[in-house]
């Protein structure tokens, strides 16, 4: 989704954000994509963060946050229907004739989540909000 798209559309309400738990949206304040999240126990239950990424093209580095929607008044909107159609993940070259995963929408590949074992994809990409599929193992049935 990009900025143009975005207003099209209303913001997502606090309630409607404490609902989406697990679910990407766009903020254009912060030009990233992100996954809301709402504790349900705790300091800061019921209140929606933003989790996301920064990514700079320029020289290929990254980084996580976590805001409060509500105390940094952000404004969050739905990703496109699009998105949220689960794509198989493509091999991307990545030199010397080594192949790796990446997002189907975007290409980034760095959409395999580092604190879980056995290689598992975060559910959408943490760069661009594509709802993504890992492709079945052949030998699996």
């Amino acid at each position: 989704m990009s900025k143009r798209e975005s207003i099209n559309q209303e913001p997502l309400t606090i309630k409607e954000l404490k609902t989406m738990a697990g679910l990407p949206v766009w903020c254009p304040e912060e030009e990233a994509y992100g996954i809301v999240m709402c504790d349900k126990i705790g300091q800061w239950a019921g209140i929606p963060f933003l989790h996301g990424v920064w990514y700079s093209d320029d020289d290929g580095v990254g980084v996580e946050f976590n805001h409060n929607i509500i105390g940094r008044k952000l404004k969050c909107f739905r990703v496109e229907d699009k998105k949220e159609i689960a794509m198989p993940l493509q091999n991307k070259e990545i030199g010397f004739g080594d192949q790796t995963l990446a997002c189907p929408n975007c290409g980034q590949s760095a959409i395999v989540n580092p604190f879980r074992k056995d290689r598992e994809i975060y559910p959408y990409c943490p760069w661009c909000g594509q709802k993504l599929k890992e492709a079945e193992d052949e030998q699996t049935e």
